[in-house]
C-alpha cells in the first residue's frame, strides 16, 4: 500500500450536518442506472405519475437476474423522452419530469417493519422492485437482488459491509457510517439473511471508535479495523488482507471473492426500502469544492443536475473547470452541469481551473511515477503501451494485469493523462472472459 496524504480527507474538517436538498422543478432520471441493463420507459410524454411510481424496467433482451426498477422521485407529469448523458459519461435515454401534484411519502408518516423477520425470496424481490444497487463499486453498480442471488448460489459465508470510502476524496460512506450507525446495521442483517451468509463483517478506519449498534445473535458480527489513509484500503483484495491478517484463528476471518461486498450507502438504502417501503428516488450526496460556499451532506432527488446542487450550496463563486463524480482519483469528469444524479453517485465536487491539471494527453515520458505509486508492485507503463498497440510485453506482464486492484493511482500521477489503469483494466477483463488464470 502507499501512503497518498495529499488526497487524504480530513473527517475533522468536514460539515457532518445532513440535511434535505430542496425540491427541483424538473428531474430527468436516467433509463440505465446499473452495470449491463437498460430499461424500457413504462411511462410517455403527457403521463402523469406519482412520487415513487415504476417508470422503467429491464428490457426484455437485458441479461437474466434481478435488475433493479427504476421509479419517479417526483410527482408530476412527464415532459418528455428524452437523450442525456450520465454520470459516467454514457449516452442514453431519460424520462424528464416536471414537478407537480400531491406527494406519496414526502411529509408521511412512516410506519416502520421488521425487514429481519421477512423471507429471504421476500427480500430480493423487494430490493429489485424497489430499485437498489450495490455501490461497493461505484464504477460497476449492479442491482443488489441479482448480486444476492448470485452469491446465494456460491453459498457465501460472509457480508462484507465497508464503512468507510475506497476513494478517500469522497467521503460520503466514512460521513452515513457516523451518523446512521442502526440503519446500516439493521441493513446488513436484513441483507446477511436475504443472503444466507453465515456472519457479517464490517469493514471500519483504524481511527474510528466500534460503533455501538444492537445484538443479534442469530448472526454473528465482526469489525476489523484498516487504515484508510494507506491507498488504496477500500478494494477487494485489500479488505482480504486485512481482515486475514488481523485475526487468523477468530470465526469470520474465512474470507473470499465468493463472499458479498457492499458499503455503507447500500445498506442505508436496504433498510429505508425493506423497514419504510420507501423505493429508491433519493441519494445522499457530498458536495464540495472551492467553486462553491459551502459544502456537506445533502439528501437528494435523484434526476437533480449538478447545477441545481451547486445551487443547494449557495452558487458558483468562481466558475467551475471541472465537476467531478465519485471522488478525484477513481471518479469521472462530468461533461455538463446537466447531468443528472444517479443511483451510483456519491459526491460531487466543483473545481476551479487552478486545480485542474493539463488533460491534454502526450506521449509516455517514462518518468515511472506509476511504477513507483503502483500498490501490487506492476509495470503500468508496459502494460498500457502493450494494451495501446505499441511495444508488445512478454506473457509474464501481461498475465500480472489480473493483480491489478484497481485503485487508479497510475491514471491520477501520470504527467502525460494518459488512460493507464483503464487499458490495465481492459488487459484483467480480456482475460476473465478467456476464463485464464
Amino acid at each position: 500500500m502507499k501512503i497518498i496524504p495529499v488526497v487524504y480527507a480530513d473527517k475533522r474538517r468536514l460539515l457532518k450536518d445532513a440535511v434535505n436538498a430542496f425540491l427541483p422543478r424538473v428531474v430527468t432520471v436516467p433509463l440505465s442506472q446499473e452495470t449491463g441493463y437498460r430499461c424500457s420507459s413504462l411511462v410517455k410524454k403527457g403521463d402523469t405519475v406519482r412520487e415513487g411510481q415504476i417508470i422503467a424496467v429491464p428490457r426484455t433482451d437485458s441479461l437474466s437476474g434481478n435488475p433493479a426498477k427504476i421509479h419517479s422521485p417526483v410527482p408530476g407529469v412527464v415532459e418528455d423522452i428524452v437523450l442525456c448523458t450520465c454520470p459516467d459519461g454514457r449516452q442514453g435515454e431519460a424520462v424528464k419530469i416536471r414537478l407537480a401534484g400531491s406527494f406519496t411519502y414526502l411529509g408521511k408518516k412512516k410506519i416502520p417493519g421488521d425487514g429481519t423477520i421477512l423471507p429471504p425470496a421476500t427480500i430480493i424481490q423487494q430490493l429489485s422492485d424497489r430499485g437498489v444497487v450495490n455501490t461497493f463499486n461505484t464504477t460497476e453498480p449492479v442491482s443488489l437482488a441479482m448480486e444476492i442471488g448470485a452469491a446465494r448460489k456460491r453459498k457465501p459465508r460472509l457480508l462484507v459491509v465497508r464503512l468507510y470510502d475506497d476513494d478517500p476524496t469522497r467521503v460520503t460512506d466514512s460521513l452515513l457510517s457516523s451518523a446512521f450507525p442502526d440503519e446500516i446495521y439493521t441493513g446488513a442483517l436484513i441483507t446477511a439473511r436475504a443472503a444466507e451468509a453465515g456472519g457479517i463483517v464490517f469493514m471500519i478506519d483504524s481511527e474510528s471508535p466500534v460503533p455501538a449498534v444492537g445484538g443479534d445473535e442469530s448472526i454473528p458480527i465482526r469489525f476489523v479495523k484498516i487504515n484508510i489513509k494507506e491507498y488504496p484500503a477500500g478494494f477487494r483484495k485489500e479488505i482480504k488482507k486485512a481482515v486475514g491478517k488481523s485475526a487468523k484463528d477468530y470465526p469470520l476471518s474465512d474470507i473470499s471473492d465468493d463472499d458479498l461486498y457492499t458499503d455503507a450507502s447500500t445498506m442505508y438504502e436496504v433498510c429505508s426500502v425493506i423497514k419504510d417501503s420507501i423505493p429508491v428516488i433519493d441519494k445522499y450526496i457530498y458536495i464540495s469544492g472551492e467553486c462553491i460556499p459551502a459544502s456537506g451532506m445533502l439528501k437528494v432527488r435523484i434526476g437533480s443536475t449538478v447545477r441545481f446542487l451547486a445551487q443547494q450550496c449557495g452558487g458558483f463563486t468562481v466558475p467551475p473547470a471541472a465537476v467531478i463524480i465519485n471522488g478525484l482519483i477513481s471518479g469521472w469528469s462530468a461533461g455538463s452541469l446537466d447531468t443528472p444524479i444517479t443511483k451510483y453517485v456519491k459526491s460531487v465536487s466543483f473545481l476551479p481551473a487552478s486545480k485542474v491539471p493539463d488533460q491534454r494527453q502526450s506521449v509516455c515520458v517514462r518518468c515511472g511515477m506509476c511504477r513507483s505509486v503502483c500498490p501490487r508492485n506492476l509495470t503500468p507503463d508496459i502494460l498500457y503501451r502493450h494494451a495501446a498497440g505499441g511495444t508488445e510485453a512478454g506473457e509474464a506482464y501481461v498475465r500480472s494485469a489480473q493483480l491489478c486492484s484497481g485503485c487508479g493511482l497510475c491514471s491520477f500521477v501520470c504527467p502525460s493523462r494518459l488512460p493507464v489503469s483503464q487499458a490495465v483494466k481492459m488487459l484483467k477483463l480480456q482475460f476473465i472472459k478467456e476464463g485464464v488464470k
